[in-house]
């Protein structure tokens, strides 16, 4: 697994075993294909840079395995799954388990709506507890409305009065004072697990800074002011292509014929970029960049693209990091807002209904690079004839993909999930790339099949100026710390309007303790409110052992980015005490 490798329960238990090997549950015994789909889920890469999901995850469904279910507590995961220390741990001033798991149900629910979506069987984590269910593909979890009302429903008031009074009588018996605006936001956090209806508000954005609406007679070359080419085929481009791209003027490389350009208009409003096998057996295609003519630095930007299907064809839309030339790959970075290859027998295909979008750097690049799938709606496909838009909105530290719609975020990515080592290469300026290549070691050789030619047709592309968006005011509580423990806590949230994602990081001083937020990534699309939890540490390990913070004065900030840089800023000062 790229990132942290993790010793979980589940490496006592067997999960390697390939299914079909009994449907038994005596002492762990069978569960072949619930085994094989958990390790499906471990190693993926949406989960697996998580090491908390990972012993989360790892732990619940190897006591289920051992038909172990009732031990599955809250109790026994923070201690036996997330490091909690057995005499220390109240699940009244640290919500870990919580936290995590309610990260785990949207990370489940993410892998399979993407890339998961046609297996056969689904991990479930329903609401009310955390035993998980195994479920085949199109069952509902049923029973998840029903404990939402169960808990929720029926004298919530009520039911809030009992749970208030627990925690104020376990207070007076262990002396600990939690502020009150902790216990509203733990409230707050269990009901806001509840089904929603979603309501989406877009921004309002204005006219593009920059396009290029490929307007123009049949035949005319691109825009020389706007697109220059790549040439040749430099070893196959590190991914063992096959094609050699050619320049519409100049031809710019052996073969290459500028009566037959590669890339053209077409009279109706579209850029064609051929991909074309001659006489000799060689595709030759092209690749459009701004490198040289234009670079970008945030904000929407976005391409309506018609892409062809066929064994060994792969059409991109991708940005490249301006300083490649001194840097270099990936330490330039790198950014596929869509990409797509045909079905293949020894690859991972996408087939003709679905894209692609990936973000490379320093430790996640290749085939590590970080990535989400989408699959069009309603039997769509990317070489329909009713076209896709396929763009990002993009903006410090944060990177959203959307297809068809801004207001469709199917995938956003920042510095918090990226793998050990790994940084964040995404906030200097970067150029378009456009290209249809052919072979290499992810969409294969072409085939007799194959589209020959193959157009990838480019209705526009945009860059949009990301209107001004105002930063949340951010509300924070400081809460007891000892020396050696952790501590979760509500933060509060408040935007002036509907402002899409915005961008959360927090920051301790002295940097002997630490601190972290459940989400990096909080969403104002259809709210005005939003919380996050923030941990503190005052424990870490070292090259020595364990280093403890000492007691005494620290701080903690929070920092809220919205998409156009604006941001909020919340020190609070608090005390770390001596620990038992």
């Amino acid at each position: 697994m790229p990132g942290e490798t993790v010793e979980t329960e589940l490496d006592k238990t067997g999960v390697g075993e390939q299914a079909g090997q009994g449907t038994g549950a005596a002492s762990g015994a069978g569960f072949g294909v619930e085994r094989a789909e958990l390790a499906w889920v471990l190693q993926h890469p949406e989960l697996s840079r998580s090491a908390n999901l990972v012993r989360f995850l790892s732990f619940i469904c190897a006591k289920y395995f051992e038909g172990e279910s009732r031990e599955i507590r809250e109790y026994s995961i923070a201690v036996e799954a997330l490091g909690r220390k057995p005499a220390s741990f109240d699940s009244n001033v640290d919500p870990i388990v919580r936290v995590t798991a309610r990260a785990l149900r949207k990370k489940l629910g993410e892998i399979y709506a993407a890339d998961g979506s046609g297996r056969p069987l689904r991990i479930a984590l329903p609401l009310g507890h955390y035993v998980p269910q195994f479920l085949p593909s199109g069952q509902e979890l049923a029973e998840q409305a029903a404990e939402v009302v169960e808990v929720a429903e029926p004298t919530a008031a009520a039911a809030d009065r009992g749970w208030l009074g627990q925690v104020r009588w376990q207070w007076v018996v262990a002396g600990v004072a939690v502020p009150l605006v902790f216990v509203a936001g733990y409230l707050a956090g269990r009901t806001r697990e509840r089904p929603v209806t979603m309501v989406t508000h877009a921004l309002e954005w204005g006219a593009p800074v920059w396009s290029d609406e490929f307007d123009g007679p049949p035949r005319q070359t691109p825009d020389a002011t706007r697109w220059t080419y790549d040439l040749g085929n430099q070893q196959g481009w590190g991914n063992q292509e096959q094609e050699v791209y050619c320049a519409p003027q100049t031809g710019g490389a052996p073969g290459c014929d500028v009566s037959r350009p590669n890339a053209f208009l077409d009279g109706s409003g579209h850029l064609v970029i051929r991909a074309e096998r001659g006489p000799d057996g060689v595709w030759r295609s092209a690749r459009l960049t701004t490198r040289g003519l234009k670079n970008f630095q945030y904000g929407r930007i976005e391409a309506r693209m018609k892409l062809p299907v066929g064994a060994g064809l792969w059409p991109s839309f991708w940005m490249l990091g301006s300083d490649f030339g001194t840097s270099g790959w990936p330490a330039a970075g790198s950014v596929t807002l869509a990409e797509n290859v045909d079905y293949t027998a020894r690859t991972n295909g996408l087939g003709p209904g679905m894209i692609r979008s990936v973000v490379h750097g320093p430790h996640y690049y290749g085939g590590n690079g970080l990535w989400r799938d989408y699959k069009l709606p309603n039997g769509a496909r990317v070489d329909d004839g009713g076209f896709h838009t396929y763009g990002i909105i993009w903006s410090p530290g944060m990177v959203q993909f959307y297809v068809d719609d801004p207001a469709n975020v199917f995938f956003t990515q920042d510095a918090s999930d990226l793998p050990e080592g790994g940084e964040w290469v995404f906030d200097h300026p970067f150029y378009l790339m456009l290209n249809l290549a052919v072979g290499g070691d992810w969409p294969g050789s072409p085939g007799a099949a194959t589209p020959n030619p193959a157009d990838m047709l480019v209705d526009y592309v945009r860059v949009f100026p990301i209107p001004p968006v105002a930063a949340p005011s951010i509300e924070w509580q400081p809460v007891p710390v000892k020396a050696g423990s952790s501590v979760a806590s509500i933060v509060t949230l408040h935007a002036q309007g509907f402002s899409g994602r915005v961008h959360l990081t927090c920051q301790m001083e002295p940097a002997t303790a630490s601190c972290g937020l459940a989400t990096s990534v909080v969403n104002f699309s259809d709210t005005l409110s939003q919380e996050d939890t923030l941990t503190i540490g005052t424990d870490s390990y070292g090259d020595h052992g364990r280093l403890v913070a000492p007691p005494g004065r620290y701080k903690v900030t929070i920092t809220a980015t919205t998409i156009s840089g604006d941001h909020s800023q919340l020190t609070v000062p608090f005390e770390v005490n001596a620990g038992e």
